[in-house]
């Protein structure tokens, strides 16, 4: 894992930066060595290190080489049987997206991996009925231009929540009146934080943005999204009761 991708919102310097891989590399030689060897390895001075420990939120040298050596540097845990995947924000919301399942028309995106779970989504849709399609195109506003159709809502899935597919299409959604739902790994991320429905799917690995090390995250995707049907049939076949 990039370690950059822990400190993604804070602006760092060549020098802040080289620190910070050469701890990830020497974790246990940095706690026992201290930070005035570790300046000097580094071709800085302690209290720059001290202070780039407080710019980036630890109360000092010591709290950020162990969040390092706890977050970054150990052996995965295997998360692949945490049966706790996922939660709906805000929970009431469940029940706009259940009537769109009924009556509306939705679209499908996702990019890269997530790609393979709007494909899974849009044919599950297929044989249930919802009226759906899907859309591999990166750009939502080129996609409107082409087509007449008008959605009711639009399903997102993006394990970040921040790449720069998924954001465009929220950029474009702005004040179109179109219920946003979407399955991420972050609750925090830009994605959930626009989307009406935000499925937030636990993700074992969040900073891993090139999807290299063993995640249940896109499975999870699968199994929340079934668990939707589900609650879903139940509510339609107690309906017809």
């Amino acid at each position: 894992m990039d370690i950059l991708n822990l400190f993604r919102d804070i602006r760092l310097n060549k020098t802040e930066i080289a620190a910070l891989r050469y701890i990830q590399n020497n974790t246990e030689q940095c706690l026992k060595e201290g930070v005035r060897s570790v300046a000097a390895q580094c071709l800085s001075n302690p209290s720059s290190l001290v202070r780039l420990a407080k710019k980036l939120g630890f109360s000092g040298w010591l709290e950020m080489v162990y969040f390092i050596k706890f977050n970054i540097t150990q052996p995965r845990m295997d998360v692949t049987t945490d049966r706790d995947f996922m939660r709906i924000q805000p929970e009431e919301s469940i029940q706009t997206l259940f009537r769109h399942l009924r009556s509306g028309k939705l679209l499908i995106h996702g990019s890269g991996f997530s790609q393979l779970i709007a494909q899974y989504i849009y044919n599950k849709f297929l044989v249930t009925g919802v009226n759906a399609s899907l859309a591999l195109w990166p750009d939502y506003e080129i996609l409107e231009q082409k087509t007449a159709a008008k959605f009711d809502a639009i399903w997102i899935i993006s394990k970040s929540g921040r790449s720069s597919s998924a954001l465009s299409w929220v950029k474009s959604l702005e004040h179109k009146n179109i219920e946003l739902v979407c399955f991420t790994g972050d609750h925090q991320s830009p994605l959930a934080q626009a989307a009406s429905t935000a499925i937030i799917v636990h993700d074992p690995q969040k900073y891993d943005d090139d999807i290299y090390w063993s995640n249940p995250f896109f499975g999870y995707c699968i199994l929340s999204f079934e668990q939707l049907l589900k609650q879903w049939f139940e509510k339609e076949s107690a309906a017809r009761k």
